[in-house]
């Protein structure tokens, strides 16, 4: 049983992403919003319900880490999920600026280093999956890194869907950084 007395399958901290990752956000949709957070209208990613019970069931941790402000991520969460039930949620003043020195483009870097310092460490990297739709943002932890297709609002969107058996199959590995992860999306079809 975990510390929020529900069982788990998998030892391992789960961090999602949330802008594109679980839901798409813009000032004018093409769609009709599912509700507005600020000036931004909302999409939930199909599925994410679904997905959400099933990792809180299925991992000892998750965790939601975005690059946005968290007085934009917080109400947007409350109308995914229970947060009592997440192990944090961290925005962007969490993540590092970090300036490429080629195109002098900047990046929030979310870096893995922030959850495995201490003493003990509080989460072992060999026990940390990302899942984020945008790999620059794990530069330093690829390894730990499942790339998904970004969330744009299309409805026929199976990302989710596909995302649940591979996550299952790879749950129970001592080390998820020695697992190769480019290509998962063609070796898991979507459920159903």
């Amino acid at each position: 049983m975990s510390a929020r007395g529900f069982s788990n399958s998998f030892a391992k901290l789960l961090v999602l992403d949330l802008d594109e990752t679980l839901i798409h956000a813009e000032t004018a949709l093409a769609q009709t919003p599912e509700f507005h957070v600020g000036p931004y209208g909302v999409l939930r990613r199909p599925g994410v319900e679904e997905f959400l019970a099933f990792a809180l069931g299925s991992f000892e941790d998750v965790a939601v880490w975005t690059a946005s402000s968290l007085s934009y991520a917080l109400p947007i969460l409350d109308r995914l999920v229970d947060r009592e039930r997440l192990c944090f949620v961290w925005g962007r003043e969490r993540c590092t600026y970090h300036v490429d020195p080629e195109t002098r483009e900047g990046t929030y870097l979310k870096d893995l280093r922030k959850l495995t310092r201490g003493s003990p460490p509080r989460f072992q990297k060999s026990r940390v999956l990302f899942v984020d739709d945008t790999p620059a943002k794990l530069v330093r932890s690829y390894g730990n890194l499942i790339a998904i297709r970004p969330f744009e609002g299309d409805p026929g969107d199976r990302e989710l869907d596909r995302l649940r058996p591979y996550l299952c199959s790879i749950g129970a590995a001592v080390d998820v950084r020695a697992i190769e992860k480019r290509g998962w999306r063609e070796r898991f079809p979507p459920e159903g």
